[in-house]
């Protein structure tokens, strides 16, 4: 069994060698509207600046705003003419923009490290102190388990 690298190199390899940088995968994409830095980019242009990315390499300012707002709808993978995990690719091609893949990282991670500690505080005002306390008390593997 290979291991998850060995399988993203695969992956980027043989996306690398079929995509033909035409940018249908980017013109389905519902969320390009969404990232101002995406008005009026070519769809060619975005991909062909998105594939550096998969390497480790840099890629163009439109191609890191894309992957920001990439919600894995998966319509990309659907329009790819090449049969492309166009969804894959673009989540790759986040790696790469996080320096994941051996590069220099070209954004911030954009979750939020105080998530949990929101989550925490919603519920106690949805949720009696003494409910909040016994769900602490609980194991996780408990809690799913109802």
């Amino acid at each position: 069994m290979d291991s998850l690298r060995a399988y993203l190199d695969r992956f980027i390899a043989d996306t690398l060698d079929r995509c033909t940088r035409c940018g249908k995968c980017y013109e389905a994409c519902p969320m390009t509207s969404y990232a101002p830095a995406l008005t009026g980019a070519s769809p060619a242009a975005v991909v062909e600046g998105l594939l550096p990315l998969l390497q480790g390499g840099q890629g163009t300012n439109e191609a890191v705003a894309w992957v920001k707002v990439c919600t894995q709808s998966s319509r990309c993978t659907e329009a790819c003419p090449e049969g492309i995990n166009a969804m894959l690719m673009v989540r790759a091609a986040r790696m790469g923009a996080l320096g994941s893949l051996g590069g220099e990282a070209q954004m911030k991670p954009t979750e939020d490290p105080l998530f949990f500690r929101k989550i925490e505080a919603f519920a106690a005002t949805q949720l009696a102190p003494e409910e909040i306390e016994q769900w602490h008390r609980v194991s996780p593997k408990e809690r799913t388990a109802s």
